[in-house]
């Protein structure tokens, strides 16, 4: 019998594990691991995310967060669990299940000259049941997504035989972010004594030094400051019994960053006890145990329904795909990630992970501004806002690292924490990145543009995003090089695209300089102020590289086609709209979606989505970008984003390996291929352009609902003939359409664009496709797309695979099947059976694309 081995803790129950399936399960356990029951009132698919067995990979742990407070949950529901598993740059250390503040950074000694990086709080989940070592059966945890709320449930049998019921509910309070709180239901299948032990534990801790432990009452609390930073903090956790826990015992320790309160009291065999721990966090021990006991006041009940409210207003934004359980749940995933690392009024920007993990150091990267703050700004601007104002919090910094650099205005750093101090917060200094990614600028000048569109608020931009705006113009107009023919360059840059470096006139480096000095100059006249007539020269002057031998705009002077990590000149389509015909913009998606690494960081296909759809080639490449986007990267019962197909980001890349996880820059993308790609959505000054379009493999349509734009409320009901726009709050505005500007005051119908239908030779084009191998991200689905940039290709352990095509039921024999191969496979054989086509290959094959034209 295999068993599952979890970390043997003093006191608590975790020891080896046994699978559930080996145990015997009764009836009533077994409806209980299929039918979850509500923790939130919402119990529909695609709501809840379930596990059946304890994994034993950390990386893979469910987590909440109310964008302060953050904490991965380990497999058993409560307490710490570390790990051997290596995490990635910079820091390289075992992965573990950690907590997490908001803005709390720390120095750290295993960076290069002492960075900084995320600090880790001593975990607070802990909760234990003092049961001894023993078996585990009838496991289930689940991710309640509407509420944020974790529950985990099983059977622990001691050795001694005695059999204990247990489930723990965790959360971080939305209603009250400084707060979070944990619940035990114990029912024990016996009498005598049970032990329960509150725990504060040290050995999730990271970068923080002990500053001191107090107790009062049922309150602990546990203080730290961060190292190198010295910022304060406190843990406190105030305990709380329910009906028929009468304590016999009331026992303390601690030491260092952990503190323990245990009690004893008697127990009666199936009598469910109840015992409840409310955490506050805080820069000081007085304010953090003053929330830890105004939590613990208004009891576990009080809070878990305030919670459960504040869920409820973000989830009045959202997207449905109906018939599509999968595509459904990690739609759910992607916003849930996006939701519990952020929070209003907040000027702590969002880092690739978020609160989930140290992944990347927990820095701020445009990450934030390019993959998370498009999606969040469709539906919650409030929550947005952060991203923008993160930057406005550290612009004094930004100011001294551009005159430290020689430039004017604001540089702010390529990754950066508490302030945004180039020097002492970068850590990509090899190559250079600290310095060469410049295009960073111009990606927060596009956010802080993009905020203004979105809101309309006269007010922020005159106060917090004109500084921000003026600040990189000028800091732009000091970093461009003047040449001969009186045309601008930007030398030594690294673009998006990592395997590049040193490089000039980057394409997407100067076509956002170029946007964002416009922008700027833009603003200056809304806020009648003279804008430096500088500005605008530099913007139409700069260098656009262009190839006009492939008909495509170049990554940079002189690239040569080599192979790219990840997106760069298709961001020129989107997010920056630059002005291009079709075909050029067809031409270059398809260009650089053949040269990008396919080891590549999670992101790129989510542009490759967005901009294909923008595009409406014929066919249905939309729908394989948009798989590509999502299916190779999901891990785990909890759908989980890793950051990579594999175990590098970059098989080019020498820094990449260990991906991360939770990977919200890949969730952000994936999001905008609805917000922004089947919607057509832009957001103009005057109201909003739609040009909505649907693959045929969603023949239901697609529905958002609680998009935002200047103080309105609408939705988009993409259907597979029309789309209904209905205003549910605020004035009428206009939208944008092709088709001309309509005024949005009740419901409008839009045509919906179908790619798929435009007629073509080929009656194999974009119908149904399977396949026995297909490696990830190569789907079957790609040989029938209309587009030869998409590929199909099995796994390369298959010596032999079959793709299957759905030609429909009036389909006849005597086809002609044509394959395009990339990579012709040693033999291969194409029949035809009624309906279906079947393309049997032996050895490795790529195929572009499958063509059947009628038989005679």
């Amino acid at each position: 019998m295999s068993l599952i081995t979890a970390p043997l803790l003093t006191g608590t129950l975790i020891a080896a594990v046994v699978p559930p399936s080996s145990a015997p399960v009764s009836t009533a356990a077994a409806a209980a691991q299929t039918v979850p029951v509500p923790a939130c009132g919402k119990d529909a698919a695609g709501w809840s995310l379930t596990s059946t067995r304890p994994d034993p990979t950390v990386g893979q742990h469910p987590y909440i967060a109310n964008g302060y407070l953050g904490h991965r949950v380990p497999a058993l529901g409560t307490g710490y669990q570390g790990s051997d598993e290596p995490s990635g740059w910079p820091l390289y250390t075992p992965r573990y299940d950690g907590a997490f503040a908001a803005g709390l950074y720390a120095h750290n000694s295993r960076t290069d000259a002492d960075r900084q990086a995320v600090a880790a709080l001593p975990t607070w989940t802990g909760l234990e049941a003092g049961l001894g070592p023993g078996t585990l059966s009838h496991y289930r945890q689940t991710l309640f997504m509407a509420c944020g709320v974790i529950r985990t449930s099983y059977t622990w049998t001691g050795k001694d035989g005695r059999a204990t019921d247990l489930s723990y509910e965790v959360l971080a309070d939305r209603s009250d972010v400084h707060t979070g709180a944990v619940r035990l239901r114990l029912t024990p299948r016996w009498d005598g004594d049970a032990t329960v032990t509150d725990r504060i534990d040290g050995r999730g801790a990271r970068r923080v030094t002990a500053a001191g432990v107090s107790a009062s009452g049922r309150t602990t609390t546990v203080s730290f400051r961060a190292d190198g930073t010295r910022t304060p903090g406190t843990v406190a956790s105030t305990l709380v019994t329910g009906t028929g826990v009468h304590a016999t015992t009331d026992q303390r320790s601690a030491s260092g960053l952990s503190a323990a309160h245990a009690l004893t009291f008697p127990v009666r065999s199936g009598t469910t006890y109840e015992i409840a721990k409310h955490i506050g966090i805080d820069s000081t021990p007085e304010r953090a145990s003053g929330a830890s006991r105004r939590a613990a006041a208004r009891g576990w009940q009080t809070v878990h329904g305030a919670n459960a409210a504040a869920w409820a207003k973000l989830w009045a934004s959202g997207i449905t795909v109906p018939g599509q359980p999968d595509l459904q749940a990690w739609v759910r995933s992607a916003q849930y990630g996006l939701f519990t690392n952020s929070r209003a009024g907040s000027a702590d920007s969002l880092a690739p992970t978020g609160l989930t993990s140290d992944n990347y150091a927990g820095e701020i990267f445009w990450d934030a501004e390019t993959w998370m703050f498009p999606g969040l700004l469709a539906t919650s601007p409030e929550l947005a806002k952060s991203v923008v104002d993160y930057r406005y919090r550290t612009r004094a910094a930004a100011a001294v690292n551009a005159e430290k650099l020689g430039f004017k205005g604001l540089f702010f750093p390529w990754t950066s924490g508490s302030k945004g101090d180039n020097w002492a917060e970068c850590h990509s200094w090899n190559p250079p990145h600290c310095i060469m990614q410049t295009h960073l600028q111009g990606d927060i000048s596009l956010a802080v543009w993009q905020y203004y569109l979105a809101t309309g608020d006269g007010k922020w931009l005159k106060e917090r995003g004109w500084p921000l705006l003026k600040g990189i113009a000028d800091y732009w107009t000091s970093r461009v090089t003047a040449n001969d023919d009186r045309s601008y360059s930007i030398k030594l840059v690294a673009g998006p695209d990592e395997y590049s470096n040193g490089v000039t006139d980057g394409v997407y480096t100067n076509a956002v300089a170029a946007t964002a000095l416009r922008n700027a100059a833009h603003a200056a006249t809304l806020l009648d102020t003279e804008a430096p007539a500088r500005w605008t020269e530099i913007a139409d002057r700069l260098r656009i590289p262009y190839d006009t031998k492939a008909g495509v705009f170049e990554q940079y002077a002189g690239y040569k086609g080599s192979l790219i990590k990840q997106a760069d000149t298709v961001l020129l389509l989107y997010p920056l709209d630059w002005k291009m015909t079709k075909a050029q913009a067809s031409r270059t998606l398809a260009y650089y979606a053949q040269r990008t690494d396919p080891a590549g960081p999670a992101m790129t296909d989510s542009v490759h989505a967005v901009a294909s759809a923008s595009i409406g080639s014929p066919g249905c490449a939309t729908y394989t970008y948009l798989q590509r986007a999502i299916r190779p990267y999901v891990r785990g019962d909890f759908d989980l984003f890793s950051e990579a197909k594999g175990d590098k980001a970059g098989a080019d890349d020498a820094l990449a390996g260990h991906p991360a996880m939770d990977f919200l820059t890949g969730k952000g993308g994936f999001l905008q291929t609805f917000t922004h790609g089947l919607t057509g959505m832009r957001l103009q000054e005057d109201g909003v352009r739609l040009d909505p379009m649907l693959p045929p493999q969603l023949p239901r349509g697609v529905t958002l609902h609680g998009l935002r734009w200047q103080g309105r409320t609408y939705s988009v009901a993409i259907g597979p003939k029309t789309t209904r726009v209905t205003l549910t709050q605020g004035a009428p505005f206009t939208l944008h359409t092709p088709q001309g500007d309509r005024r949005l005051t009740t419901t409008i119908e839009l045509p919906t664009r179908r790619p798929d239908l435009t007629a073509t030779g080929n009656t194999a084009r974009c119908r149904p496709a399977t396949a026995t191998s297909e490696q990830p991200g190569l789907y079957a689905a790609a040989a029938v797309d209309g587009d030869p940039a998409t590929t199909w290709s099995p796994e390369s352990t298959a010596k032999t695979a079959t793709l299957t095509v759905d030609l429909g039921p009036g389909a006849r024999d005597k086809a002609k099947i044509t394959p395009d191969w990339e990579t012709r496979p040693t033999s291969f054989t194409a029949t035809q059976n009624g309906r279906y086509v079947h393309l049997t290959v032996h050895g490795p094959a790529v195929l572009r694309e499958l063509e059947v034209s009628r038989g005679a």
